[in-house]
């Protein structure tokens, strides 16, 4: 954060100095006895006012200076942001801000950490109270003249927009934006856009964004997420592409799962049943405890017009999971 200078010693007036021995002097007057205050009394007593004085204005700065040195003013703020010590930059700025509430820095860094301990939280309920402190530091912050790191705080304030909800996603893009306008783009810019304006079901620019964060890093996550976004696009020959490339480059069961059980969906609504049919036989082989794949694979047969081999498909899925409301709706109703 931006060190603030300790508070300045108060100068010393050399006539109020230079003015003690005449004030003593002033008061001995008074006396029915009128004798002349000794010279060497008066140096004397106007070099110790000099010492108290001094020793008084030393004890003064070391006191400030401490004070200081406690706060997120002095403590080295990048040190402890390297090392991911959140709760420690935030307890420092909630000191400070008590005595300096419009310091630029400590709005920036409390902020930057609320938001970052904040989408690291995995209960809403603890999420969401951090993600709020960091919306209000930091647009305290960007109220102030000349306030810096304005690119970086746009940056954040967008995605922690994003982290709210799609109500505020509009605020999320104008900020992402701003931030790329000012110059700043972070490697997961194009990502937190492209979700951004999927929760806004503006998938065209969604889609655009995706295939630039993919060009940077194709992971299997944004793989899958482009697949998706192309599956609401009803693109689906661009759908089964990313899905089928999420699948190749994934070690996550549960991401293949979720690539698989679109790529059926896909299928089933083209009318591809066999290939369809590949896509949830082996989810069955990795997961055989899956009531869907076999309530779909049931969907498929009756389709297909065999309404025995699909009531076997829904009974199993029921064996599976009793309370599975569309097997329960298929076989009871």
């Amino acid at each position: 954060m931006m060190a603030q200078g300790a508070p300045s010693a108060e100068p010393l007036d050399r006539t109020r100095l230079t003015g003690l021995p005449v004030f003593f002097m002033k008061r001995h007057s008074s006396s029915r006895i009128s004798r002349p205050f000794p010279l060497l009394a008066q140096l004397l007593l106007a070099l110790l006012v000099v010492v108290v004085l001094a020793l008084g204005i030393s004890w003064a700065v070391s006191y400030f200076s401490s004070r200081a040195a406690a706060g997120p003013a002095q403590v080295n703020v990048l040190e402890l942001w390297n090392n991911g010590n959140y709760d420690e930059i935030l307890a420092n700025s909630k000191e400070e801000l008590k005595h300096s509430p419009l310091d630029a820095g400590t709005l920036i860094f409390s902020g930057f950490a609320a938001f970052h301990k904040g989408v690291a939280e995995v209960a809403v309920e603890d999420k969401l109270p951090l993600i709020n402190d960091a919306i209000v530091s930091l647009r305290k912050a960007l109220l102030l003249p000349n306030v810096p790191l304005q690119p970086q705080i746009h940056y954040i304030l967008g995605k922690a927009y994003f982290h709210k909800g799609k109500f505020y996603a509009d605020l999320a893009i104008s900020h992402l934006l701003k931030a790329r306008e000012m110059g700043y783009d972070a490697s997961d810019m194009n990502e937190y856009l492209g979700m951004s304006y999927s929760l806004v079901a503006r998938f065209d620019e969604a889609s655009d964004y995706f295939l630039k964060a993919v060009e940077k890093t194709p992971s299997d996550l944004l793989l899958w997420t482009l697949g998706q976004t192309y599956f609401q696009m009803e693109r689906n020959d661009d759908a089964v592409r990313y899905l089928r490339l999420s699948i190749d480059k994934t070690k996550d069961r549960a991401l293949e799962q979720r690539c698989r059980f679109l790529l059926g969906e896909i299928f089933t609504k083209t009318k591809q049943y066999p290939l369809a049919q590949v896509e949830y036989q082996t989810i069955l082989d990795t997961n055989p405890n899956s009531a869907d794949a076999h309530f779909y694979l049931g969907e498929i047969a009756l389709a297909q017009g065999n309404k025995d081999a699909a009531r076997a498909e829904w009974r199993k899925a029921f064996k599976i999971d009793p309370l599975h409301f569309n097997a329960n709706q298929r076989l009871f109703n």
